[in-house]
């Protein structure tokens, strides 16, 4: 059994177990817990809902996958578009997608953060008011006509099981691409000398236009950085260029608003360390401490 959160179009909101879940059937049923401690199964139509979050690790129960690590945060990239919807009642999501159709009655999110208590989120088709896709660059291959659609699907299902491991990787230990595609195209993604505007615009997160003016407003206030200011004319989200950063510089990413960091992992480095060199440490893994920087391009990392 999976544990779901189901929000509906009306409001209410639903928690329980589902045995299985098929999105092309009109009905589901959903085991929910009662006050008295008893479950008794709801049938709920597909029509009505609005969003079911497929929920990670519960306190205490060892069933639900547990929640994945920043370190293991390298599959990002390989999705191929990112998803910014708003629904009908006026509430917003943001994250990443395998596939998206417009036409479909409905698809899912992963959440832009590792963090997140969900692993992956059903939208209903019927309660979103408007959806923009962008292509991510994990698509480069595809574009490059070096692999196809269905190959990159492949390597992705796979990486799900094997996290540790980077796309290209595992595109060419499948033998869809060789060593010397592979390394054209990580070459590609890791080109360092390009500025932030550079990055968002091929990847499709701004307009030339939109860049040109984010650019005019800076040169009047040269104490705003780009980014900021591309936020603050609505452009981007400020996901959008955690994104667009580890994609291109093949790092993972971490959202720290929402990252419970452990006194004895967030005190190990010297206060002035910390702030010369601008990172946040996160995790220890053995001998490995992992720390979180707003700059990772920084020749000082």
């Amino acid at each position: 059994m999976a544990k779901i959160l189901v929000k509906l179009q009306n409001g209410e909101e639903m928690k329980g177990d589902v045995l299985s879940f098929n999105a092309t059937r009109p009905t589901f049923y959903v085991a929910v817990e009662r006050d008295d401690g008893k479950t008794h199964n709801a049938t709920l139509s597909m029509e009505s809902v609005k969003a079911i979050f497929f929920l990670k690790k519960e306190e205490g129960d060892d069933s639900i996958v547990h929640t994945e690590t920043i370190e293991q945060s390298v599959g990002v990239g390989a999705h191929g578009f990112r998803i910014d919807l708003e629904f009908k009642d006026g509430d917003t999501m943001h994250g990443t997608a395998h596939k998206y159709n417009p036409h479909d009655n409905g698809f899912y999110l992963v959440p832009l953060n590792p963090a997140e208590r969900y692993d992956r989120i059903y939208v209903n088709a019927l309660a979103v008011k408007k959806v923009v896709s962008r292509k991510l660059m994990g698509k480069i291959l595809v574009e490059q006509k070096k692999i196809t659609e269905t190959q990159l699907d492949h390597a992705i299902r796979y990486q799900q099981a094997q996290r540790e491991k980077k796309i290209g990787t595992i595109l060419k230990e499948q033998n869809y691409i060789n060593h010397k595609q592979l390394e054209e195209s990580l070459w590609k993604q890791k080109e360092r000398t390009k500025f932030l505007g550079e990055i968002l615009l091929e990847a499709g997160y701004i307009t030339e236009e939109q860049l040109e003016q984010g650019l005019r407003i800076q040169q009047e206030n040269k104490k705003k950085k780009l980014g900021q200011i591309l936020v603050e004319l609505k452009y981007l989200a400020p996901n959008d260029i955690c994104i667009a950063l580890s994609t291109q510089l093949l790092l993972p990413w971490a959202d720290l608003s929402s990252t419970d960091i452990p006194v004895e992992i967030a005190t190990v480095l010297p206060e002035d360390a910390v702030r010369r060199l601008g990172v946040i440490p996160i995790e220890r893994h053995d001998n490995t401490l992992i720390v979180a920087s707003a700059e990772p391009q920084s020749p000082g990392l």
